[in-house]
């Protein structure tokens, strides 16, 4: 009999990547399709029929892949950035470019938010609105004239084209200043704002609650029989389940672009600062807190390539994590933003393994806050996994280990979200069948 899989498809800010996969890891190659996006001012925007086209891509390539292991394709796993947002006319079409997460054009609408809404922390897990929310995104829009008749979230459009259902999940919406998080329920405060009903929404449930089959064109196009596609949360939720996560306590660092540590908690929790985000789990009966730091590996990268050309950022972490520096003589390094550094007591003669060093003490140090920050009250973390570009280095994780006193476990995989769609499904079918729309 053959082995049952989901193909697993992840909707990255700049790449989709598929593969089938179950809760156990990836089953052959990943089907990685880059895309650009377009740039003007302040707006960062997208063809929304781009997007279509990607996720075509990507899922031929991953039930290719299916084919060619003899794998039985039972369902698709949505994954997704959060926040960018496409406009549709009541008939489904998209009315303009979809504006991306990363827009930051809301400024006013998000102050305006911020001013009406005086409880966001606790019910949008932000300390205050964003201009790279949804709900201030929307807010905009229908100021700057345009009246759809439905607006929804990139994993809802895709969701919409493979299925002709509009639905998605309350992880996505949870980040996005509709949904209230300590209820589970919209926030009609919130929508009053943005002046749109729930009926101009997507049907939400909680990840994987809901799917609906493959139409008979994508059938065709896939080579595939009517799998239902489920919507499993955001790209960061799902890394962390894909990661190991699953009980209350547990921690997830992922070392990308950005630093972000991610934990579980058994009731919804509120941020205390701008550097935390609170939502729901995609895992049943669970929320999150993460802390993140907003540059990481982009600033290694830029030391790396500034103090050892051609030898790459694992050299660098060994030769820095090697020495055996005076922590009174070391300089004082701190990321300000947009990859800038600022530096204070270089001192004339500092070896370059010093400079590599002292930016990865401040990391470390930041390391240790982001965790205290977000794990539980008085709860001591259970098990910490770690993913992303600087896990791979056994020197980092091993320094970390040493500072903050606990083992970190390195994810089996490059794509701990294509996993975590993957278990997401199995846990919400141990609980319950998906509801077909």
């Amino acid at each position: 009999m053959a082995a049952d899989c989901i193909l697993a498809l992840d909707l990255g800010t700049t790449a989709f990547k598929a593969a089938p996969a179950d809760p156990d890891g990836i089953r052959g190659r990943v089907t990685v399709v880059s895309y650009a996006l377009d740039y003007a001012g302040d707006g960062v925007t997208c063809d929304p029929e781009r997007y279509v086209r990607c996720a075509r891509r990507a899922l031929r390539g991953a039930a290719q892949t299916a084919r060619e292991l003899g794998l039985a394709v039972r369902g698709i796993g949505l994954t997704s950035q959060a926040q960018t947002c496409i406009a549709l006319d009541d008939a489904g079409r998209p009315l303009q470019p979809a504006i991306v997460w990363t827009d930051s054009r809301a400024v006013e609408e998000a102050e305006e938010a911020a001013r009406a809404l005086p409880d966001f922390a606790r019910t949008a897990g932000f300390v205050r609105p964003s201009p790279l929310q949804f709900l201030p995104k929307v807010m905009r829009m229908r100021r700057c004239g345009a009246s759809p008749g439905h607006h929804l979230l990139l994993n809802e459009w895709i969701a919409f084209r493979l299925t002709g259902q509009m639905f998605g999940d309350d992880v996505n919406q949870g980040m996005g200043g509709f949904y209230d998080i300590s209820r589970q329920a919209w926030n009609d405060r919130a929508l009053s704002l943005a002046g749109i009903g729930a009926d101009r929404l997507a049907a939400v449930a909680p990840a994987a609650a809901l799917c609906a089959p493959l139409t008979a064109a994508w059938r065709r196009a896939l080579d595939l029989p009517a799998v239902p596609v489920y919507s499993c949360g955001n790209d960061q939720s799902c890394a962390a389940v894909g990661a190991g996560l699953e009980r209350t306590g547990d921690l997830f660092c992922n070392f990308g672009t950005a630093m972000v540590v991610y934990a579980l908690h058994d009731r919804p929790a509120a941020p205390v600062s701008p550097e935390q985000i609170a939502g729901i789990s995609p895992l049943p009966e669970r929320w999150f807190l993460l802390g993140v730091e907003s540059e990481c590996g982009n600033v290694l990268e830029w030391m790396a390539d500034l103090l050892y050309p051609r030898r790459g950022v694992s050299r660098m972490i060994r030769e820095a994590l090697a020495a055996d520096p005076d922590p009174q003589t070391l300089p004082r390094i701190t990321p300000t933003g947009s990859g800038q550094l600022e530096i204070r007591r270089l001192l004339v003669g500092s070896r370059r393994e010093e400079i590599a060093r002292a930016l990865l003490e401040y990391y470390a140090e930041r390391f240790e806050a982001l965790a205290e920050g977000v794990r539980e009250p008085g709860a001591s973390p259970r098990r910490l996994f770690a993913g992303g570009g600087l896990s791979r280095s056994a020197e980092w994780l091993a320094s970390l280990q040493r500072r903050y006193g606990r083992p970190l476990t390195p994810t089996a995989g490059e794509h701990p979200g294509l996993v975590g769609a993957a278990k997401i499904i199995a846990a919400r079918h141990a609980t319950q069948r998906g509801g077909r729309l």
